[in-house]
């Protein structure tokens, strides 16, 4: 006699076939690594940003993993954020970016393209692409963010205790 399942294992199956889907499409963005050369498109710009992250696929986690990160720099293509988790590479990740001008934040969908250790052994370096679309002010909102000027380097937030 077959059983049938309850709406709780019926969710688990939705959100484990999600999780397959969303990194079967993380795989198939491919990666740009540029091997010196500079390759980027848009002017990156140094700035510290308060976020969270929601890690959408994955292989051997379970998904809708959560974490928190600041950022490193940031772009019209895609931000460098530093975190206190290594991300695995490719991986979908919701960021919710706090904003300092805004009242709202800002929700935006990014592919993991490298992850790498820092100095600080607490604290993972992680270059993220936006994917999808981005909202429409968003252009505006990065220039906002933008008071140091093009290029200006940026540290690794010091370690919160």
């Amino acid at each position: 006699m077959m059983m049938e399942s309850t709406p709780e294992e019926s969710g688990r199956r939705k959100t484990s076939q999600l999780a397959r889907e969303l990194n079967a499409m993380a795989e198939s963005i491919p990666l740009e690594t540029s091997q010196g050369i500079e390759k980027r498109r848009h002017e990156r710009y140094a700035c510290k940003l308060k976020m969270t992250y929601t890690i959408l696929s994955s292989v051997d986690s379970t998904p809708f993993e959560y974490g928190v990160a600041h950022s490193k720099d940031l772009s019209e293509a895609g931000v460098c954020i530093f975190t206190e988790h290594a991300i695995e590479v490719p991986i979908l990740m919701q960021l919710n970016i706090s904003l300092p001008m805004r009242p709202f934040h800002l929700l935006i969908l990014a592919k993991a393209v490298r992850c790498k250790q820092c100095d600080d052994p607490g604290l993972h370096e992680v270059g993220l692409k936006f994917v999808g679309i981005l909202p429409p002010e968003f252009k505006r909102i990065v220039s906002e963010l933008a008071p140091s000027g093009p290029g200006s380097p940026a540290e690794p937030p010091a370690p919160e205790s």
